[in-house]
């Protein structure tokens, strides 16, 4: 008679025994098909359908993925040339400064920075006129009229590249007949260079800029005869192409002006002395080749360094 010892506890079957020697094969039923017969449940037959998809998805998600890539590289190829077309591309570093005027050996080159003349006026832009009111026997009318002559005579005398290459008709011609005799004169010499500017073939002017201002008013001339006095001052400043080496300002010759013109009533006036008279003027020069200007012509002073180089003449 066997003992069988109650403490022992019965072996675990082999989870992973199939058939044991002696016995007929068994296999499972995944195997048989023999649980084919039982219905799946709804939950079952989406899980099947999902796992038989899969790799058909993981190819179309594939697909997807770079047709979008491509699609986004396309459309931010096609944004930056529209905006490269359009000059609105973002720069990817400094900003591109505005260009400046070049000196004569192709250097960028501002020749009134730096300058008080940095702020003046171009040209005759710097002719500005006072408003026009009537003033003693002058209606605005006529004041307007008597202004607009003297500005046209600023611009011939110190702007037109008449006057600067030696030709001062056109200016004498904006005078009144016995005026314009009177003041050809000046040109033999070098007096006219107090209201009008005459430039050294050797060199040019750049650019020009001025700064000023305009008074008038009603009084009588030496014979007694009423006039409208108008007396402008000015700031002329010529800028010359110098060589890079040499600072920005030793590249500016200035011209300071005052003049008095008069505009009689022409009544009871011979016809030729009608019109625009210039009565006075005086100036004085900065930065100028004194040698050049005792000869009638403005040009800069050639650059010696030091401060001395700006003297007066």
């Amino acid at each position: 008679m066997t003992t069988e010892d109650e403490t022992t506890p019965p072996a675990d079957p082999d989870r992973y025994d199939v058939a044991t020697r002696g016995d007929a094969v068994r296999l499972p039923s995944w195997m048989t098909g023999e649980d084919a017969a039982t219905p799946l449940t709804r939950k079952e037959r989406i899980r099947l359908a999902w796992s038989r998809q899969r790799g058909k998805r993981h190819v179309a998600f594939v697909a997807l993925l770079a047709l979008a890539l491509l699609g986004a590289t396309a459309t931010l190829g096609h944004l930056a040339v529209d905006r490269v077309r359009a000059g609105t591309a973002q720069p990817t570093g400094s900003p591109t400064p505005s260009p400046v005027p070049l000196s004569q050996a192709g250097e960028p080159r501002d020749l009134f920075a730096g300058s008080v003349a940095a702020d003046f006026a171009v040209g005759a832009e710097a002719i500005m006129l006072p408003r026009a009111t009537a003033s003693g026997p002058f209606t605005a009318a006529e004041v307007a009229a008597a202004l607009t002559q003297v500005r046209k005579a600023l611009t011939a005398a110190r702007l037109d590249l008449a006057m600067h290459v030696g030709d001062p008709e056109p200016f004498l011609a904006l005078l009144a007949p016995a005026a314009r005799r009177e003041l050809a004169h000046d040109f033999d010499g070098n007096t006219f260079l107090h209201y009008a500017t005459r430039i050294d073939s050797r060199g040019r002017a750049e650019e020009v800029r001025a700064q000023g201002t305009i008074r008038y008013r009603a009084t009588t001339n030496e014979d007694g005869v009423p006039v409208l006095e108008i007396t402008t001052g000015y700031v002329w400043v010529y800028a010359f192409d110098v060589p890079r080496t040499t600072p920005g300002q030793a590249g500016l010759a200035a011209i300071r002006d005052e003049i008095v013109w008069h505009v009689p009533r022409s009544d009871a006036l011979p016809a030729t002395q009608r019109g625009l008279w210039l009565v006075s003027a005086r100036s004085s020069t900065s930065n100028v080749d004194c040698s050049r200007l005792a000869e009638g012509f403005l040009t800069v002073y050639p650059w010696m360094g030091g401060p001395g180089s700006f003297k007066p003449c």
